[in-house]
């Protein structure tokens, strides 16, 4: 009879697995088919300090730090994190805040009737009506980087929603073709800049 069931066939309650418990010595270290060598001695890239690390974590380089601690202060410190462009930060944010763009924002809302052009999502909410964030964002059709003349043009800037905004982050040139068909489309006066 087998233990691990009653007489109707059930479980009996507080029962193991059959397997739990139990060793494979067969299975076990370099017999493996899995073995991929045991631990190896590897020094952090922050602090120098020794750890050991599994030969499968190597080939995939995620044996580079001894530590949370050490991996955050490397990925985050200014030069080797991914978004950083050499403190430009502070400019940026000067232009964001200068009367010009404001005025620049406000004349593009206006035209675009406060309006996403892109899939038309219509502002509940705006910093002009004194809430801290708004839903919809001034865009530049062609980026400053690219052309500082047509920054505080109106004919280059689109208003989208934050969902269809955050579609063009990195890829701003493949997008402005299209949003310039879109303004042709609404605006047929539209310089072609």
């Amino acid at each position: 009879m087998n233990t691990l069931r009653d007489k109707n066939g059930k479980f009996i309650k507080g029962n193991k697995g059959f397997w739990l418990g139990k060793k494979r010595p067969e299975l076990t270290g370099k017999k493996h088919p899995h073995w991929k060598g045991g631990q190896v001695i590897k020094t952090c890239i922050v602090c120098n300090n020794k750890f050991k690390a599994y030969k499968c974590l190597i080939k995939r380089t995620q044996a580079k730090f001894c530590s949370h601690n050490c991996r955050a202060k490397y990925y985050f410190s200014k030069e080797k994190n991914i978004n950083w462009k050499g403190g430009c930060s502070k400019e940026g944010s000067k232009f964001r805040n200068s009367e010009y763009y404001i005025n620049w924002r406000s004349k593009v809302f206006r035209r675009d009737r406060w309006t996403c052009k892109k899939c038309n999502h219509r502002s509940k909410k705006s910093k002009a009506h004194g809430d801290k964030e708004s839903d919809i964002h001034a865009h530049h059709i062609i980026p400053i980087n690219k052309n500082i003349k047509l920054c505080l043009k109106v004919g280059n800037g689109i208003t989208l929603c934050k969902k269809c905004h955050r579609l063009t982050y990195g890829k701003e040139l493949k997008f402005a073709m299209v949003f310039k068909e879109i303004l042709r489309d609404y605006m047929p006066n539209i310089p072609k800049g």
